[in-house]
């Protein structure tokens, strides 16, 4: 259904931005429990032996690369906390600006929230100086935003690279013997 209501617009597209967004965090969270379940399995499973041409050197292979992605899969959790940190500093940057312009008339402006009064000049150079901060801001959510998707691709590489090496170390076994 249409509504005309903008914050109940604002409302749905908030709500629907905090369900994705906590799928995608739990989504994140069991794959590096996965993974890291499966590197403590493996290497408690795994006997001691010399390095050679043989299925046993594969899986430590494998073992390294899940052991990468996992280091990488926590990397790519820290970068989208900070991430999430950026967002919130640029919305706020975004917010105080707006506020600040749609209130300023030319007059000294009460900040209701800590009762003190700002003079033009302050309320001007808070806007001038949040007029800087909004691009920089922006341009740090940008590059820690590739950031996280070099972390995202980079995981999942070595963690099919780390499953399919296993896989195959299995597999191979028999041929070996």
């Amino acid at each position: 259904m249409f509504s005309l209501d903008p914050d109940m617009s604002t409302q749905r597209s908030l709500l629907a931005y905090e369900h994705a967004r906590e799928a995608a965090q739990r989504f994140e969270y069991f794959i590096l429990g996965i993974s890291t379940a499966l590197c403590a399995y493996i290497g408690q499973n795994l006997p001691p032996q010399k390095l050679g041409l043989s299925p046993y050197t594969l899986e430590v292979a494998s073992l390294v690369l899940l052991i990468t992605s996992v280091i990488v899969g926590f990397r790519l959790i820290e970068a989208v906390i900070m991430c999430h940190r950026i967002n919130q500093a640029m919305l706020h940057l975004g917010e105080e600006r707006g506020e600040l312009v749609s209130n300023f008339s030319g007059k000294p402006l009460l900040n209701k929230e800590s009762g003190s009064i700002q003079s033009v000049e302050q309320v001007q150079q808070r806007i001038a100086k949040l007029n800087e901060q909004i691009p920089m801001t922006k341009q740090e959510f940008k590059t820690k935003s590739a950031v996280v998707l070099r972390y995202y691709k980079l995981r999942n590489w070595l963690l099919a690279l780390g499953f399919i090496g296993l896989f195959i170390s299995k597999i191979i076994t028999p041929y070996f013997q």
